[in-house]
């Protein structure tokens, strides 16, 4: 009896990682003509590793978009520094000085987990990688009536401070982000 209870739970917490998304596959391409008065974000998880996994992005704590693999979705972002946090098993950050009239292309990585696919944080990427990375991809949109949730305020600031940590023990390793001005 032990043994099928624990079995009916990992099923459970397996399925979870299968959840359903809060994004609408439109019949239209994106504009990404970036606008004068704010910044256009880009995200593309452009692997199919992981594919099934929904992976939760959010903008200084507040969700705009989800993507699951070879999917890219685009938000508009105002000008000024943000935190663009990816969140699954785990949670990565970027923290973007947004310029408006600007273009800001980041790539996903997804690493093998425990129970579901991780991340292994966000690359920049200029626009003709992020054009043919795109190519590849599904173009999703948020679809805020669908209930998606923002980040809660404690896992956000715990992983906003695990990033500050990180670079302080490897700037190197962060270096290619945090140089990142966009396109």
């Amino acid at each position: 009896m032990r043994r099928l209870l624990t079995l009916a739970m990992l099923f459970i917490v397996l399925l979870s990682g299968c959840a359903a998304t809060s994004m609408v596959a439109p019949d239209r391409k994106p504009d990404l003509t970036p606008r004068a008065d704010s910044a256009t974000l880009v995200i593309i998880r452009d692997t199919s590793f992981g594919f099934a996994i929904v992976f939760w992005n959010y903008l200084d704590g507040k969700l705009i978009g989800e993507t699951k693999g070879k999917t890219y979705f685009v938000t508009n972002v105002k000008p000024g520094p943000h935190y663009v946090v990816v969140a699954t098993e785990n949670a990565a950050v970027a923290h973007i000085n947004f310029q408006a009239g600007k273009s800001y292309y980041l790539r996903e990585g997804v690493i093998m987990g425990v129970w579901r696919a991780r991340t292994n944080g966000f690359s920049p990427l200029n626009k003709q990688e992020a054009i043919e990375a795109m190519n590849n991809c599904t173009y999703m949109e948020y679809n805020a009536k669908s209930g998606g949730e923002d980040m809660d305020p404690k896992l956000y600031q715990q992983a906003i401070a695990n990033y500050h940590e990180e670079i302080k023990k490897n700037p190197d390793g962060f270096k290619s982000m945090l140089e990142y001005k966009g396109y």
